[in-house]
């Protein structure tokens, strides 16, 4: 009788190390897949924009203007890092006066060679613009605003002024 209790013993041993073997084997397995792929990269490297020489953003005031004016601004975006990356970038406007400037002015701003950013009165251009404009490192682009004052602007209000900024924040490539 004392054998039977010795075999079934080693039977429970044998059964019991060969489970905690399986087990073993199976989360070896588990963290041991291996998956090649062709399209990751990795690039290690500094991006940053500035506009026109310095700084990342820019401003402008519209005053003293009547209907039929016109003209363009411009800014030079460069991506002084080492790696290539993407631009976005917010614009505010503050209209002060009773004359309501920022409605008349007809906006259309936009990537020189390509690229509409808003078209429209420049007072709803506020807010943040995801166009993402590709910059290589060293690269530079230019952001143009072009502007007219509607026929109907009385410019009654000689303190009817619009102050217009423009800020630049860049992220990398997807």
């Amino acid at each position: 009788m004392n054998g039977g209790c010795k075999t079934k013993k080693l039977l429970l041993a044998f059964l019991g190390t060969a489970a905690l073997l399986s087990l073993l084997f199976t989360a070896f397995a588990y963290f041991d897949d291996i998956e090649a792929s062709i399209e990751n990269s990795f690039e290690v490297g500094t991006w940053d924009v500035d506009v026109d020489g310095g700084g990342d953003s820019a401003s402008h005031i519209f005053q003293g203007l009547s209907a039929g004016q016109s003209g363009a601004l411009s800014w030079m975006l460069t991506n002084t890092g080492s790696v290539s990356a993407y631009v976005d970038l917010t614009i505010g406007v503050t209209d002060v006066g009773s004359g309501d400037l920022g409605d008349f002015l007809q906006a259309h701003i936009y990537v020189s060679g390509g690229g509409d950013i808003y078209t429209g009165p420049l007072s709803g251009a506020t807010g943040p613009h995801d166009f993402n404009l590709p910059l290589d490192d060293g690269q530079s682009r230019t952001v143009v605003l072009d502007w007219l004052v509607n026929d109907g602007y009385t410019g009654i209000d000689p303190n009817d002024k619009v102050t217009f900024t423009i800020s630049f924040s860049i992220h990398p490539a997807p």
